[in-house]
């Protein structure tokens, strides 16, 4: 939504504008004046809880707009614990959550602050315009009227009304808010995006586009307009003309990471393998925050590149961000076989990063049969950090070589207590069971594994490869099918299905995954988990 809709949809696209976020509530009084709000928001009282709690108020404050989110949020935190009955701390805890891209947080934050004053019309606002968006279907609604009580012209009431509308096919509303909303306000970009959306549901997509240009004339940089006209270009199956808008929406610094994974994956279907890679290393680079980042990074990988680091790259320097997806990458190059790019990429890693990566070091060492003095020093490691899932595995490899399986299997099951999102885990536990011929467990842990990660391409594979050595070409066949419908999009999970149908002569269950590789062909998309809601919200897809 103009103004409104940047900040609320900030890991979309639009939450950074300069450095600071900006919101226009009903009175047009930007966010970053919060400080103001603060200083006259009945914290005159001279407790010490309350002048500790404004100070840590302040700090988030500071620290938000200098970039610090994970600083931010520790603070605010504290100054809530110190005072938690501060309506306007809870609004700024909002504004950070957005800024991390945590719509349900930033929801819980506002719909908080209406606790405090329930006639609140940003707060109202926020929980109008974020229930649609994570589903909240009825609370949003509630809030949208509530504030129409207090205002009947609001925009963001208005706005949110046209997208519940249009999440329930009722187009004629729907229209109806939009041609309102533009009524009041013609250059209204959440009016022209609700009205295009309902053109595009009416089967006039290409007007739609038109509708979007026609708005991006006035606001050129525009990320929710921007981020509409990729939509309807991936809506219509033009990879080309989605492409173009992309590069422009990332180009204009409205991108968020999903918005930059979004682009990398159709540069890669698209063949535009260097720039894809090239895109990738931005991401790496810039840092991704949520480890689930870095977990679609790497399934686009499995999918298109086997090798998405050259040697030169893996060099360094490694100026990445966040530490940890050093750890991360490394184990996708040792999954895939590229020793050599992993060995220069740990080599590479910064100051702050040796630690992290020096379990993956020892792992190295052993696999190229240097295993003098590994195990002590894999052991050393342990000492300092109990809980270090690949010194865990190391542990549990060298354990099963000198033929102690129930050691083994305890480094293995507190490697995967440690972190159930590696799938190395799983790997490894059900291996070890399996050795020990108790093929029932090691299923188990694979489909529990699966459960977990529904979309683990690695995971997924060294199941399949088990159980055709157990001979079960029907529980093959299923796993594939489930993996490709949690994966409707990828050409590879369907691909794999199609191999396994024709590998048992299923007629049906062929032409079932030749229709899928079809569609998945002309699908231009990152997969969302499942079980997870379909965004409603301005920006999310048709």
């Amino acid at each position: 939504m103009t103004g409104f809709g940047r900040l609320t949809f900030a890991d979309r696209s639009a939450a950074h504008v300069g450095g600071r976020q900006y919101c226009r509530d009903v009175r047009k009084r930007p966010l970053p004046l919060l400080l103001l709000l603060l200083a006259v928001a009945g914290l005159s009282a001279c407790k010490s809880p309350s002048e500790q709690a404004l100070e840590h108020a302040q700090r988030a404050e500071m620290l938000l707009q200098a970039g610090n989110l994970a600083g931010a949020q520790q603070e605010i935190g504290e100054a809530i614990r110190l005072r938690e009955d501060g309506p306007n701390f809870q609004q700024l805890a909002g504004v950070i959550a957005l800024q991390n891209g945590n719509p349900v947080g930033a929801y819980r934050a506002f719909e908080r602050a209406l606790e405090f004053d329930a006639t609140n019309r940003l707060a109202l606002a926020y929980v109008a315009n974020l229930g649609v968006q994570i589903g909240r279907i009825s609370q949003a609604e509630d809030a949208a009227d509530r504030l129409l009580t207090l205002e009947p012209d609001a925009l963001p009431a208005l706005q949110t009304k046209g997208m519940i509308a249009l999440s329930r096919e009722e187009l004629d509303e729907a229209m109806s808010y939009a041609d309102r909303i533009l009524t009041r306000n013609s250059a209204d970009e959440a009016g022209a995006i609700v009205k295009a959306r309902v053109l595009a549901k009416r089967g006039q997509a290409e007007e739609a586009v038109a509708l979007i240009d026609n708005a991006l004339r006035v606001s050129s940089e525009s990320a929710a307009l921007l981020t509409n006209k990729v939509n309807l270009h991936r809506y219509l199956r033009q990879p080309e003309p989605m492409a173009a808008t992309l590069e422009r929406l990332v180009a204009s610094g409205g991108a968020g990471t999903a918005v930059k994974l979004d682009r990398v994956n159709l540069l890669y279907k698209l063949g535009r393998q260097e720039e894809a890679r090239e895109a990738s290393w931005a991401l790496l680079r810039e840092g991704m925050g949520s480890p689930s980042n870095y977990e679609v990074l790497q399934r686009i990988w499995w999918e298109f590149d086997p090798a998405p680091l050259s040697a030169e790259v893996a060099q360094g320097p490694t100026d990445w961000r966040d530490p940890p997806a050093v750890v991360q990458v490394a184990r996708y190059l040792l999954a895939r076989g590229n020793r050599e790019t992993a060995n220069l990429l740990l080599n590479s890693a910064s100051a702050g990063a040796q630690a992290l990566v020096a379990p993956l070091k020892l792992r190295l060492l052993a696999d190229a049969g240097r295993g003098e003095g590994v195990e002590r020093r894999n052991e050393a490691l342990l000492e300092q950090d109990p809980e270090n899932v690949d010194a865990l595995l190391l542990r549990a490899r060298y354990a099963q070589r000198k033929g102690d399986m129930r050691a083994a299997l305890e480094a293995a099951q507190l490697a995967l207590a440690n972190d159930p999102r590696n799938p190395d885990s799983y790997i490894m536990v059900a291996q070890l069971y399996r050795a020990q011929e108790q093929d029932w467990r090691a299923r188990q842990i694979y489909e529990e594994g699966l459960n977990q990660l529904p979309q683990s391409f690695p995971l997924v594979q060294s199941y399949m490869q088990y159980l055709h050595e157990l001979g079960d070409r029907g529980r093959v066949v299923s796993v594939a099918r489930n993996f490709a419908r949690v994966l409707p999009s990828s050409e590879k999970a369907w691909g794999q299905l199609l191999a396994q149908c024709r590998a048992t002569q299923d007629e049906t269950c062929t032409r079932v995954a030749q229709n899928g590789l079809e569609n998945a062909r002309t699908s231009y998309l990152v997969d969302d988990p499942p079980g997870k809601p379909a965004d409603r919200g301005l920006f999310g897809r048709f």
